[in-house]
């Protein structure tokens, strides 16, 4: 009977191995995936902050930067591309001094102001070096007219926007001669011996009599891409990557030497336990010179 109880504890220590050699395993599995987790995360996380740091706001929002004079933001003398508002000149406020030009006192019809429609006042601004600046003064209703001019000298708040296009004007119908289709430098020229700038104001607070215009592009901050960051980024994000794989195959080089571990056991076992069972008869005994 005692080959028999060492046949017992052989398969108990076989079974011992291999739970402990699945234990092992699942440790190790455990511990490269904790560290591809943190390596993912990390790179991630910096490639984030590279992507973040690659789109560079050069100008704040224009209605977040101070009040200045509208002298510094456009100039009607101006030609070549200082002659076109910038993305950051767009919606700027300013201040325009001077005096209106008491021969333009216009109506811009067919623009709605909460669902009703009316008409713009607009009107040009003369400054100290003889140029107009075109400002918006208000919003009357349809059929209703502008308040007069005011006269002398003034001092109004405004946000500035660029001219428009022939493309917002709601028809090409010809209008009387006090009022225009669209705001343009193109068309207040030819009502003036002075140049005029290619671009106009809306008045924030208008007189009596006139609701307030919300400018129609209020004008964004600009940016630019930092070329340099955005590849750091992407490379980041490719380390975490290159981890990820690293992780599956060294999980799967893990597992394919356990296995091999295993079946190497499972050998070994067999062939020890068929070297004492055939060798030895019932109850032990050795039958080899039995006739």
């Amino acid at each position: 009977m005692q080959d028999h109880h060492d046949d017992g504890r052989g398969d108990h220590a076989d079974r011992s191995g291999a739970g402990r050699g699945r234990d092992a395993l699942a440790g190790r599995v455990t511990v490269l995936t904790a560290l591809a987790l943190v390596v993912v995360l990390v790179c991630g996380a910096l490639g984030v902050w590279q992507w973040q740091r690659g789109h560079v706001v050069v100008t704040e929002p224009p209605a977040q930067q101070p009040v200045t004079a509208v002298s510094e933001v456009v100039d009607a003398g101006a030609d070549g591309d200082r002659a076109v508002l910038s993305a950051g000149e767009v919606g700027r406020r300013v201040v325009v001094s001077g005096a209106f030009d008491p021969a333009v006192d216009l109506l811009v019809p067919g623009r709605p102001l909460d669902g009703v429609v009316g008409a713009w006042a607009l009107g040009i601004v003369v400054l100290e070096d003889g140029s107009g600046v075109p400002v918006v003064r208000g919003w009357v209703p349809e059929g209703e007219p502008a308040p007069a001019l005011p006269a002398g000298q003034v001092d109004l708040e405004g946000v500035v926007q660029p001219p428009e296009g022939s493309d917002v004007a709601p028809s090409s119908a010809a209008l009387p001669a006090d009022q225009t289709w669209i705001v343009s430098a193109a068309d207040l020229v030819n009502r003036v011996d002075y140049p005029v700038a290619n671009a106009y104001v809306t008045a924030t607070a208008p007189q009596d009599g006139l609701a307030a215009v919300a400018p129609a592009d209020p004008g964004q901050a600009t940016r630019r891409l930092d070329w340099g960051n955005l590849a750091y980024a992407g490379q980041w994000w490719v380390f975490a990557l290159f981890a990820v794989v690293i992780w599956v195959r060294a999980v799967r080089d893990e597992r394919a030497v356990a296995r091999e571990d295993g079946a190497e056991q499972q050998e070994d076992g067999s062939t020890s336990g068929g070297a004492g069972g055939p060798a030895n008869g019932p109850g032990g005994r050795d039958m080899s010179g039995a006739r």
